[in-house]
């Protein structure tokens, strides 16, 4: 199993962006020294409890500051770009990157991001247009550049092209096995079409329980066009938090910025979407508040000493079946009081974590 990180980025509104785009290059550069295999980060433009509008910048910054994680957008949401700008910009970010790049795609999940772009939620407006943006995406990769394409939200015209004047970008190398779906509802059109192309499916972190209902969505999706999904590709996003002792990793979480992200944040979307049952254990009284506490309770959230964690993530990936890559939810830590611990956080489970886990999985 490898170890990667999923950068929302969490974040406490009001803090400077000059500030936050810096503690997260800093944990971007953190991980590629302690062997985290990659990164995710995401994209929003009107929430500031995840506030970084430009994944893309992002990874341009950590490029020249990391020499082996692999780097990735998580998600470009479709809708918000002409999709011709979006591949030629990736194209030449794979090149800087040299190939380091991962191509995550997603037709965006926040509400006012969509009104603040006139598209509609409520009749999928966004998935439409995500499924016309990635063929010409796909299409702008491909020897010769882009064909003409009329499609409901976007067109392209094919140039009159010359000796000087031709189609001239392509990624680093190729793209297919480095492009992502996420999803978290358990029957995700966005996970679908990560098993159907052969994608890499990225699963939110929703219970154990329910995140294993997404492996047969994946799979039967891939089946249904003669194919088999892999394991190895399907990344787990999750709250990870490791200390020398239990006692102190309880005390980083619940008194830190992960419960305060949750219990003033995200718990509300889940509340208003009313989706609380998917990050309930089943076996839990289904009046139980999905409040940080419960997470860290019952487990759903990997807190404690190393061998306790180890436990936690054997665990889920006995019960999901398996899984090839890890994603450690990322939370700012940035305050003085708080970075030393979730730096050591991000060591203890590089370090003896993951040997542990590979090693009980490896028997």
């Amino acid at each position: 199993m490898e170890l990667g990180l999923f950068l929302q980025p969490a974040t406490k509104p009001g803090r400077p962006l000059a500030d936050i785009i810096e503690w997260n290059v800093e944990v971007i550069s953190e991980a590629d020294k302690l062997g985290f295999h990659e990164v995710w980060i995401g994209q929003h433009i009107t929430s500031p409890w995840e506030p970084l509008p430009s994944p893309q910048q992002i990874i341009a910054r950590s490029v020249g500051e990391t020499s082996k994680i692999r780097l990735g957008t998580g998600v470009e949401v479709l809708y918000q770009s002409h999709p011709v700008r979006l591949a030629a910009e990736l194209a030449q970010l794979d090149q800087m990157a040299r190939g380091r790049l991962m191509f995550g795609f997603g037709g965006g999940g926040t509400p006012t991001d969509a009104q603040l772009y006139n598209v509609d939620f409520s009749t999928g407006q966004h998935q439409e247009m995500s499924r016309e943006a990635l063929k010409i995406i796909l299409d702008c990769w491909k020897p010769g550049g882009p064909d003409e394409f009329n499609g409901k939200y976007w067109s392209v015209k094919k140039p009159k092209y010359s000796k000087n004047y031709n189609w001239h970008l392509e990624p680093f190398k190729p793209v297919k096995q480095r492009i992502g779906f996420a999803g978290f509802m358990p029957d995700s059109s966005s996970l679908k079409i990560a098993g159907k192309e052969g994608y890499i499916p990225l699963s939110f972190n929703v219970s154990p329980e329910n995140v294993a209902i997404h492996w047969p969505v994946i799979n039967n999706a891939a089946n249904s066009v003669g194919k088999t999904a892999n394991r190895e590709q399907w990344r787990h996003i999750r709250e990870i938090y490791v200390a020398d002792s239990t006692k102190e990793a309880r005390n980083a979480v619940l008194n830190g910025f992960a419960a305060e992200f949750w219990n003033s944040y995200f718990k509300i979307i889940i509340e208003r979407l009313r989706i609380e049952h998917l990050f309930r254990r089943p076996s839990d009284t289904q009046e139980s508040q999905i409040d940080a506490k419960y997470l860290v309770d019952s487990e759903t959230w990997f807190v404690g000493d190393p061998d306790t964690v180890v436990s936690q993530i054997v665990n889920q990936y006995r019960l999901t079946g398996g899984f090839g890559v890890l994603l450690q939810m990322g939370f700012d830590y940035s305050e003085p009081e708080a970075k030393e611990g979730w730096l050591r956080s991000m060591d203890l489970l590089s370090n003896e974590v993951m040997p542990k886990v590979n090693a009980i999985l490896n028997k």
